[in-house]
C-alpha cells in the first residue's frame, strides 16, 4: 500500500552499504521506521529527506510483511537552514528529535506531538532561545503523562509555567539564566532517563563540548 505522510526526521542510521534507516515521525501515523534505498549511492535521491529534524511529505510504502516502510517518494516541507548553520541551534533540535524518539511507541500516531516539534523547529530557526530544548522536553513528558510541572527546582519556580505554556517563539523574551537552565536540564535528563533506562546521546555530546566528565 502506498501512503503519503507528512513528519520529520527523528534520526537515521546506515543500512547496508547504500541504504539508510530513517525514524520517522508521522503525523498520521506516528513513529515509523522507514527505509531509504539506495540514497548513499553518488546519485542517491531522497537523501536530504532521511536526514535529522527534516520536515517532509513522504510518499511511503507500506507492507505488513515488513517491519519498515519504504520511501518511493517525497519533498521538503523545511529543512532549517539557519539551524543547521549554528552548532548549539543543531544540538537543540537533535535533543528534542531524540527526547520524541525515546518517549514514543511506534505506530501511536499524536497530531499534537508531531505539530509540537514542528513548532519548536520553526522556532529554532526564526526565533531560538535557549529555553527552547528545555521547554519541549517539559510538554513532552506531561503530554506523555509523567510531567514535571510540579517539580520546579527553586531557581526555576518564577517561570516555570512559562516554559510550559507560553507559544515557542515568544521564549526569545525570557532572559537567559545559564544556572536555572541547567538545573531545569538536570531534573528533565534525571527524569526522563528513569523512565526509559538510559541516558540520552544529545545531552552526553552537549557534555563532552562542554568539557563535563562523563
Amino acid at each position: 500500500m502506498i501512503v503519503n505522510a507528512e513528519g520529520v526526521v527523528l534520526s537515521r542510521r546506515n543500512l547496508g552499504e547504500y541504504d539508510r534507516l530513517a525514524v520517522v515521525y508521522t503525523e498520521t501515523f506516528g513513529k515509523l521506521p522507514v527505509r531509504f534505498v539506495g540514497v548513499n549511492r553518488p546519485a542517491g535521491k531522497l537523501k536530504a529527506l532521511s536526514e535529522p529534524a527534516v520536515w517532509g511529505e513522504y510518499r511511503l510504502h507500506v507492507s505488513p510483511r515488513s517491519e519498515f516502510a519504504k520511501a518511493v517518494g517525497g519533498r521538503i516541507q523545511a529543512s532549517f537552514p539557519d539551524l543547521r548553520g549554528d552548532l548549539d541551534r543543531m544540538v537543540a533540535a537533535l535533543t528534542c528529535c531524540e527526547l520524541l524518539e525515546r518517549l514514543t511507541v511506534e505506530h501511536d500516531p499524536s497530531p499534537i506531538k508531531h505539530r509540537l516539534l514542528v513548532a519548536f523547529l520553526a522556532a529554532l530557526e526564526e526565533s531560538p532561545s535557549p529555553w527552547l530544548p528545555l521547554a519541549f522536553g517539559l510538554r513532552l513528558v506531561e503530554l506523555a503523562g509523567f510531567g514535571l510541572r510540579e517539580r520546579a527546582p527553586a531557581s526555576c519556580a518564577g517561570f516555570w509555567s512559562r516554559l510550559h505554556e507560553v507559544e515557542p517563539a515568544a521564549l526569545t523574551l525570557l532572559e537567559d539564566q545559564p544556572a536555572a537552565r541547567e538545573a531545569g536540564l538536570r531534573l528533565l535528563r534525571e527524569h526522563v532517563q528513569s523512565q526509559t533506562g538510559r541516558p540520552l546521546r544529545a545531552f552526553e555530546f552537549s557534555d563532552s563540548l562542554m568539557g563535563v566528565p562523563a
